[in-house]
C-alpha cells in the first residue's frame, strides 16, 4: 500500500469520533450563534478569552505600528455552502504565509514527486509538521518529501518547486491522540540549488487569546495533492474552545490531500493544524448526503461533511514541550521549542514586501471553480500582478509578493432544493410532440431503476437516465429555448460553478472528481445537457436554478480537453458543433430539443483505473438535434440530425494523456446508426424526421471537417 492510501484510510479511521464531538457541542454551537448575532465575536466568547485576546491584540497592534504595518491585510467574504477555494492569494501578506506550506509527496529516485497526498510546513530550522495519520511511523517517511512553491502562475501553468528528504532518523515525534508529526527535513533540496532555511517558517505559540468565536479561519494547503489554494471565504470558527478542550472546528473548505495544513486567524497566525472534516453521525452512524448511513466501500464523497476541525496549536506545543524524546533528538527537539515564544516580529505582515498596486480594471476572465482542485480559467486567467515567483534560494528569502485584485463578492451557484418538483423534459415543448428516448431491451439490465421502469431523474428543463453499469448518464433529453428574452444572464454573472452530486440516487452510482477527473489531467468534465441549452427560463430565478442544474454529476461524462473546450489553443468539433447549434436557433424559432448521451460499449470504450478501481472513458458520445421548419399554411414540419463524435482512434493511438484536438472526428449519421450503436431507442417521429434518411449507404455517414458539411 502506498504512503498515500495508507494516510487516507487512517484519517477515515478517525471521522466517527470527529462527528460525535461535533454532535456533543451542538448546544454550545447554537448558544454562540445566538450571542454572535446580539453582539459580536467578544460576546459569544467567554470572558476569559476574550481578556486574553483584547491583551494580545493590543501588544501585536504596537508591534504593528512600530514596524510601520498599518494596513488592512484580510478582507472576510462569505457565500454560501460551495467549495470556496482559491488559487491565488488574496494579498501578498497571504502569499508570504504560504511560502513554508508544502505539499507531502512520495519522490522518485532522483527526488522527483510521483504523487502529493498531504500538506505539512516548516514550524523551526530543519523540521515540518503535519497529521500523526499521515506519517505514523518513522519508517513511514522514507521515499517521502515535502515540495515546496507547487503552485499556478498567471498563465495557469504549475510550477514545480523545490523538493526536500524527509529525515526521520534525525528527528521523528508523533502524536496520535493530538494527531500530529514533527520530522527532520533536509538542508537542500535535490539538486541543492534550494536551502530549506531560504524557505522560512511558521510561527508557533502557546499563548492564549488568538481568535475568539466568529471570527475568520483561513487555511492554505495543497488539496487532492494538487497546486496551492487559500481558503479564505465562508470560514469562521464555530464553537468558543474551553481551556482543556483540544480542537477548533471551522467552515472552512478543505479536500483530501489538505491534512496538515496551518489554520490561520486574521493576522495569519497559527491556531490550529487541519486534520479531518467533519462527518454528520446520527444514531451512532456516519449519514450520507442522502440521509441514509454511509459504510466503508462508499466513496467519502457520499458523506454529508458539516465542518472541518483542527487541532490547537497552543495543545501541540504544550504537548511537544512535554514530550519525551530520544537522546540523540534532543537538540533539534530543543531548537523546536526554543522557538515558542510570543514574537509578534515573526508575523507574516511583518516580513512581506508588498508589490505596486495591481492596475485597475483587470480583466479577470471566467473561473470555473468544480469540486475538486481543477479550475479552468477561460480569457484573461489569473490577475495581473499575482504570478508565483519561481521558487530559486533568492526568490524564497524575499519573496516576490503582489497587491490582491480588488475584493469581488463572487457569486455562486444556486441549486433549487426541491427535486420533487422539477418539471424536466417536456415532449410538446415543439409544435410537434416528442416523446422520450427508451432503452434497448438487450440493455435493461443496465439501467437504474424505480421497480421494473427506468428511473427518470428530472431536471429543469431536462430529463435523464443512468446506467448503473458505467455510473454514467444512458441518455438526456433537453428543451433549449434561445429567445433572447428568456436569458438574462451572461454566463459569469450565474457564478463560479460546482459540480454536485444528486441525492436522489446513491452517490456510489455518480463518478466524481476524486474517482476520475483529478488524476485524469487530459479530461475535463463535460456536460452531456449543454449549460446554455438549459440556462433559461420564464423568471430569473428559473433561468438561475436551471443553469446550476446543469452541474450534476449525472449530467456529467469525461471528454477529453480537446473537445471538450471550443476557447483558447483548444478549438474542439464537438464544442463547435455545439455553438453553431446555438447559432442557428433563430432560424427555428429559438426553440429546439435534443437528445444526447455516451456510447457506452463494452467493445470500444477504455477501461482504466485512476487509482480507485477501473472506469469507463467512453470512446464515442451522440447526440440528436430536433427542430421544426414553419411551411407557408401546412404543419410545421419535424427535422432531426444526428452526429457522433469518435475519440477512439486517437485514443488507442496516442493515448489517454497525448492526443490532440485534431485527431478527434465528428461524423452525421443516420440516427439508425446511433440506436444500433447506443442501445437508445429513439421516437418513431424522430426517426421519421431523420435528416440524412434516404442516404445511399455510402453517404451515411459524413466527416464534418467544417461545419457547411452538415447536411440539412
Amino acid at each position: 500500500m502506498s504512503q498515500a492510501r495508507r494516510a487516507r484510510a487512517r484519517q477515515l479511521e478517525r471521522l466517527h469520533d470527529v462527528g460525535v464531538r461535533w454532535q456533543t457541542l451542538t448546544a454550545r454551537r447554537q448558544a454562540a450563534v445566538r450571542r454572535l448575532r446580539a453582539g459580536g465575536p467578544e460576546a459569544a466568547d467567554s470572558q476569559t478569552r476574550v481578556a486574553q485576546y483584547r491583551e494580545r491584540e493590543q501588544a501585536k497592534q504596537l508591534a504593528f505600528a512600530a514596524a510601520g504595518v498599518t494596513a488592512t491585510y484580510f478582507q472576510e467574504r462569505r457565500i454560501g455552502p460551495t467549495l470556496d477555494l482559491d488559487e491565488y492569494p488574496p494579498n501578498d501578506v497571504a502569499r508570504a504565509a504560504g511560502v513554508p506550506i508544502g505539499r507531502i509527496v512520495e519522490i522518485g529516485d532522483q527526488g522527483e514527486p510521483l504523487e502529493g497526498f498531504a500538506t505539512g510546513f516548516v514550524i523551526a530550522p530543519g523540521v515540518v509538521i503535519t497529521n500523526h495519520h499521515v506519517f505514523g511511523a518513522a519508517q513511514e517517511c522514507r521515499g517521502c518529501g515535502i515540495q515546496f512553491g507547487y503552485e499556478l502562475d498567471a498563465d495557469r501553468h504549475v510550477i514545480d518547486g523545490p523538493v526536500f528528504a524527509l529525515d526521520a532518523e534525525r528527528f521523528f515525534l508523533t502524536n496520535d491522540a493530538l494527531d500530529f508529526t514533527v520530522v527532520a527535513v533536509a538542508a537542500a533540496s535535490f539538486g541543492g540549488d534550494v536551502s530549506l532555511e531560504s524557505v522560512g517558517s511558521q510561527h508557533l505559540t502557546p499563548a492564549l487569546g488568538k481568535i475568539l468565536v466568529g471570527q475568520t479561519v483561513s487555511i492554505i494547503q495543497y488539496p487532492d495533492g494538487g497546486p496551492k489554494k487559500y481558503g479564505v471565504r465562508d470560514n469562521e470558527l464555530l464553537v468558543p474552545a474551553e481551556p482543556n478542550e483540544l480542537y477548533l472546528q471551522y467552515t472552512t473548505d478543505t479536500l483530501p490531500g489538505s491534512s496538515g495544513s496551518p489554520a490561520f486567524n486574521k493576522d495569519w497566525e497559527v491556531v490550529a493544524l487541519h486534520h479531518s472534516g467533519v462527518p454528520e453521525v446520527k444514531n451512532g452512524r456516519i449519514q450520507t448526503i442522502s440521509g441514509r448511513p454511509w459504510t466503508k466501500g462508499m466513496p467519502d464523497s457520499d458523506i454529508h461533511w458539516v465542518a472541518n476541525e483542527g487541532i490547537r496549536v497552543s495543545k501541540i506545543c504544550d504537548a511537544l514541550i512535554s514530550a519525551q524524546v530520544d537522546p540523540r533528538c534532543h537538540e533539534t527537539w530543543a531548537d523546536l521549542i526554543a522557538t515558542f515564544q510570543e514574537d509578534f516580529t515573526m508575523l507574516p505582515a511583518m516580513n512581506a514586501a508588498p508589490a505596486p498596486p495591481a492596475a485597475p480594471d483587470q480583466p479577470r476572465g471566467l473561473s470555473i471553480v468544480v469540486n475538486g482542485p481543477a479550475t479552468f480559467n477561460f480569457g484573461a486567467g489569473a490577475p495581473a500582478g499575482l504570478e508565483p515567483a519561481a521558487l530559486t534560494a533568492a526568490a524564497v528569502a524575499a519573496p516576490a509578493v503582489a497587491a490582491p485584485p480588488p475584493a469581488v463578492e463572487e457569486k455562486k451557484l444556486v441549486f433549487d432544493p426541491n427535486y420533487a418538483a422539477r418539471p424536466g423534459y417536456r415532449d410538446d415543448f415543439l409544435p410537434v410532440r416528442i416523446p422520450l428516448p427508451a432503452v434497448a431491451r438487450t440493455r435493461s439490465t443496465e439501467i437504474v431503476k424505480n421497480g421494473s421502469r427506468p428511473l427518470l431523474l428530472k431536471y429543469h428543463h431536462y430529463s435523464l437516465v443512468m446506467n448503473k453499469t458505467h455510473r454514467l448518464q444512458m441518455w438526456s433529453a433537453v428543451n433549449a429555448d434561445y429567445t433572447p428574452a428568456k436569458r438574462r444572464k451572461t454566463r459569469k454573472e450565474f457564478g463560479s460553478e460546482t459540480w454536485a452530486a444528486d441525492p436522489r440516487i446513491p452517490g456510489a452510482l455518480q463518478i466524481e472528481d476524486q474517482d476520475l477527473y483529478d488524476p485524469a489531467k487530459k479530461f475535463d468534465r463535460g456536460h452531456i445537457v449543454a449549460r446554455d441549452d438549459t440556462a433559461w427560463g420564464d423568471t430569473a430565478h428559473e433561468e438561475i436554478v436551471a443553469n446550476s442544474d446543469s452541474y450534476h454529476w449525472t449530467n456529467c461524462t469525461p471528454q477529453h480537453e480537446g473537445f471538450n473546450r471550443d476557447v483558447g489553443q483548444f478549438h474542439g468539433l464537438w464544442g463547435q458543433l455545439e455553438n453553431h447549434i446555438r447559432s442557428q436557433a433563430k432560424n427555428v424559432g429559438f426553440r429546439m430539443s435534443i437528445f444526447a448521451g455516451p456510447i457506452l460499449d463494452d467493445k470500444h470504450d477504455i477501461r482504466h483505473d485512476f487509482g480507485g478501481g477501473p472506469l469507463t472513458v467512453p470512446a464515442r458520445f451522440w447526440k440528436v438535434l430536433m427542430v421544426t421548419e414553419d411551411a407557408a399554411g401546412r404543419t410545421p414540419r419535424l427535422r432531426a440530425y444526428g452526429f457522433i463524435l469518435d475519440q477512439l482512434p486517437a485514443i488507442q493511438k496516442y493515448g489517454l494523456e497525448k492526443f490532440d484536438a485534431g485527431s478527434l472526428k465528428v461524423f452525421q449519421v443516420k440516427l439508425a446508426d446511433i440506436v444500433k450503436a447506443s442501445g437508445v431507442t429513439l421516437p418513431k417521429a424522430v426517426a421519421r424526421a431523420d435528416a440524412m434518411a434516404g442516404a445511399p449507404d455510402e453517404t451515411s455517414r459524413i466527416l464534418i471537417d467544417s461545419l457547411d458539411r452538415v447536411r440539412i
